[in-house]
């Protein structure tokens, strides 16, 4: 039973207890997007769902394991008691765990890392899916990565995973953009995050020697997300975008 429908866009973010996806329930908030935490520990997501009541905003915070359809299904359903409508699904969680080269990396924690990075957001978009329909402004944004489009040594599994999430936004912007649905890929660049740490302590590339000083700020990538979020340019719908593109940044105003 709906409590009390919401008369605000609603968002659910995946892996949103830290890091960009922290970021980006903030940055949410900010513009008036109610957003929805979905993280695997619902206790870890306390800091970032405090900034969120900072800004006048209650946040619910869910339990989901992105790759279970069950849990996302929960994790939906939840949504829509609480707020009786889904308008934007953004799919952060992800893993670049395992690194190692190809064949040295046990094949259970590369079929993991693919459960997770793209088998995970389309269960989230087969379980938001008639929600987002129903919204008068469906979105489903994608954390996406510029090692989506070339090989880096020791990231097979991320590489191929993050591959084939490009392909999922553009299927979506494909099949359901006809309908009004809008489907955004987004590249946030090199961000200063706990991922970042891991890659730099596993010195399998070049990305693990870029120092720490050069790395983004995860409000910056979030300004972008939520902007695509909130305007939805339809445009650019499908696309693949990355934080590097100066027009996309001064499009976004995020740096102003």
């Amino acid at each position: 039973m709906v409590s009390s429908p919401s008369t605000r866009r609603v968002a659910l973010v995946t892996g949103a207890s830290r890091g960009i996806g922290a970021a980006i329930v903030v940055e949410l908030a900010r513009l008036g997007i109610v957003p929805v935490l979905a993280v695997r520990r619902p206790d870890s997501a306390q800091a970032a769902a405090a900034a969120v009541k900072t800004l006048g905003v209650d946040p619910l915070v869910v339990g989901c394991h992105v790759e279970d359809p069950a849990q996302a299904r929960a994790a939906v359903a939840a949504t829509l008691e609480r707020h009786g409508r889904l308008d934007i699904l953004i799919n952060n969680a992800g893993v670049v765990d395992p690194m190692g080269p190809v064949g040295a990396v046990d094949v259970s924690e590369w079929d993991r890392a693919i459960r997770i990075n793209l088998t995970g957001p389309y269960v989230m978009v087969d379980a938001a899916l008639a929600a987002l329909r129903a919204s008068p402004a469906g979105t489903v944004i994608n954390v996406s990565t510029g090692a989506a489009y070339g090989p880096r040594a020791g990231w097979s599994a991320y590489c191929s995973s993050k591959a084939g999430l490009v392909m999922l936004t553009k299927c979506l912007a494909h099949e359901w953009g006809p309908e009004g649905i809008a489907a955004f890929g987004l590249q946030p660049g090199m961000v200063d995050t706990d991922m970042q740490t891991a890659i730099r302590a596993a010195q399998v590339n070049e990305v693990s020697r870029v120092p720490r000083e050069q790395l983004g700020k995860p409000e910056r990538a979030a300004r972008l997300i939520a902007w695509l979020a909130d305007q939805r340019p339809m445009d650019l719908n499908g696309q693949d975008m990355t934080i590097r593109d100066a027009d996309l940044v001064k499009r976004a105003g995020i740096d102003a």
